[in-house]
């Protein structure tokens, strides 16, 4: 069964040049079902407004959808389980989550972050915490306390910074062959 690729920005958006772009074409030219919504206010965020937006996409996608998120993107979903569960997804790519005790005015209204194992259960083996060991937004014990707490697998990257434009991260290979090995799972299951 075919499915749809969700693509979650995070604050600020993810600009041209971004991994999240490079990998929506390289979807795309495969064709492969994906969309990337505008979040609304990507400067100063409101989760309700993002969580509504994306609960609609889930709720109208014709597939069980795969998300794949950046930073703040990545609470969103945390924050769309809590309150919706995680029907009508299938598995979740969580790139660069920054800290559940971030202090950034703009963002507030994502923390704290919900965290809620349960959630996350129908969908947590088959989701991937990707962070690096030198994030600025977030430390390595950090992010293994995420992934434990949602139950995810985590995988971290060597001097891979924020996985965004500045440290490098425009194509990035592994989401691709991620997203690919997901969808091809999920045609077998």
């Amino acid at each position: 069964m075919l499915r749809m690729v969700v693509f979650v920005h995070g604050y600020d958006g993810s600009a041209p040049g971004h991994w999240q772009r490079w990998l929506f074409a390289e979807l795309q030219r495969r064709g492969i079902l994906a969309t990337f919504p505008e979040l609304p206010d990507p400067q100063w965020p409101e989760c309700n407004k993002w969580v509504e937006q994306l609960q609609a996409i889930v709720a109208e996608a014709p597939t069980p959808v795969l998300f794949v998120a950046h930073s703040l993107g990545c609470w969103a979903i945390d924050h769309l389980f809590a309150q919706h569960g995680s029907r009508g997804v299938r598995a979740a790519l969580l790139a660069a989550p920054p800290s559940p005790y971030l202090l950034f005015e703009p963002v507030q209204s994502f923390f704290p972050a919900p965290q809620v194992r349960s959630a996350w259960e129908a969908v947590a083996a088959r989701s991937l915490l990707v962070t690096s060991d030198d994030d600025p937004y977030i430390e390595v014990g950090e992010a293994y306390e995420i992934a434990q707490r949602l139950g995810v697998p985590i995988q971290i990257l060597p001097n891979a910074g924020h996985i965004n434009i500045e440290s490098g991260f425009g194509a990035w290979p592994f989401a691709l062959e991620w997203v690919m090995h997901t969808l091809a799972q999920a045609s077998g299951a």
